[in-house]
């Protein structure tokens, strides 16, 4: 049977982001959006809706994963991939972190808010290590992921914002080539044993104690 390629998945997945950011900018939101997939399916998808709600804490980012974690009842989201079309703040970052999401994919950086590039929220391991019937280890981060397509499309929704962002330093540029993602996920012994059996036990023991984990229900 012939396995569907998962980077043609990712950059179908990313551009539809990039299409929700431009729908939240022209809402008069800021341009962010963020989805959540699993299994190759679209769980959750939201523009920003700060605005909307008149309430900081509605980020795209925060508010896909309630959204996935409602549609899933399950406040487990490893095995789902979220794509934002710029790196998640520090904020969203450790909402992606407690929630366990197991991959993430962004298009630009923010090396001022970022909780990736400032703030190493996504690739911290001691939160994990310190904590591992909550946390589990940091996700698979794919950065960078067609930057200049989410730039050229900031670009052209919302260009005041774009110009702003660029003048005051909050857009930094991709990586050099070859350099390495701070976090590129688990890896060796850690996933085959020790991983599998905290990840069974965060599922059907820990989260029984006030965090509404549990099975999932069958899809």
């Amino acid at each position: 049977m012939h396995s569907p390629n998962p980077q043609i998945s990712d950059e179908r997945t990313m551009r539809h982001c990039f299409a929700l950011a431009e729908k939240s900018a022209g809402q008069g939101e800021y341009p962010y959006a963020a989805v959540i997939v699993r299994d190759g399916t679209i769980v959750a998808e939201t523009i920003n809706r700060v605005a909307h709600e008149r309430d900081v804490t509605c980020h795209a980012e925060t508010v896909a994963i309630s959204l996935a974690q409602q549609a899933l009842a399950s406040t487990d989201l490893s095995d789902c991939t979220l794509y934002a079309n710029f790196e998640p703040c520090a904020f969203c970052c450790y909402a992606i972190r407690e929630s366990r999401i197991g991959k993430v994919v962004f298009a630009l950086r923010s090396p001022m808010m970022g909780g990736l590039s400032r703030w190493n929220i996504l690739g911290d391991r001691r939160l994990s290590d310190t904590m591992p019937e909550v946390f589990a280890p940091p996700p698979v981060v794919l950065a960078d992921f067609l930057c200049e397509e989410g730039d050229t499309s900031l670009r052209q929704s919302a260009p005041t914002v774009w110009a702003f962002m660029h003048a005051r330093g909050l857009m930094g540029p991709p990586l050099p080539a070859g350099a390495e993602c701070e976090t590129t996920g688990s890896a060796g012994a850690y996933v085959r044993v020790i991983g599998w059996t905290m990840r069974a036990l965060r599922r059907n023991v820990f989260d029984r104690f006030g965090r509404g984990g549990g099975a999932r229900p069958k899809r």
